[in-house]
């Protein structure tokens, strides 16, 4: 008496099973109802050049849900930082430098069970109105003299030139 390996419904059930197992976000602790473990943030921080490492820096990262903030260990002779056990969400980031202070005007979201990376330039942010300081300032480009807005010129112009070139057929009336 022979049995097809092939034909079997244990075999089967058991690929299911295995597929059914690896499919399921985290595998069996997520389904075990364990707590994710925080996120981490880690990165470089370099000088004004953005290639000489910053040693002894602190970063520090600020909840914008509770305000709560969480700082590294001071950067090491590489410039390296890391901050572990961070609750997943958005923070503001900033770095405190024997020389001066810094703060990003943006947030960065932290995931909970991942390593996000961030690494930072310390260079003093431009004045208000976006110039360098010492210069005077340019007015911004417009939409229509950049990439984007002259190929919306040239699209309008095309679309334009056809139904005005090409002639349309009129579909014939059954009156006529």
């Amino acid at each position: 008496m022979t049995i097809s390996i092939g034909r079997s419904r244990a075999l089967v059930y058991a690929v299911l099973a295995a597929f059914a197992l690896f499919m399921m976000p985290g595998g069996l602790a997520a389904s075990s109802g364990a707590a994710a473990p925080g996120g981490s943030l880690t990165g470089f921080i370099y000088g004004k050049d953005a290639r000489t490492p910053v040693a002894g820096a602190v970063v520090m990262i600020r909840s914008l849900t509770d305000l709560k903030e969480l700082a590294s260990q001071p950067t090491d002779a590489n410039g390296m930082y890391t901050i572990t056990g961070v609750p997943e969400g958005r923070y503001m980031v900033g770095v405190t430098s024997v020389k001066d202070n810094f703060n990003l005007d943006y947030a960065v979201y932290v995931k909970a069970g991942e390593m996000g990376k961030l690494s930072v330039s310390l260079a003093p942010g431009a004045p208000a109105g976006g110039q360098e300081s010492g210069t005077t300032g340019a007015k911004k480009k417009g939409f229509f003299a950049s990439t984007a807005g002259r190929v919306l010129i040239v699209a309008a112009v095309g679309v334009g030139l056809y139904f005005l070139i090409v002639p349309h057929n009129e579909e014939a009336s059954p009156i006529r």
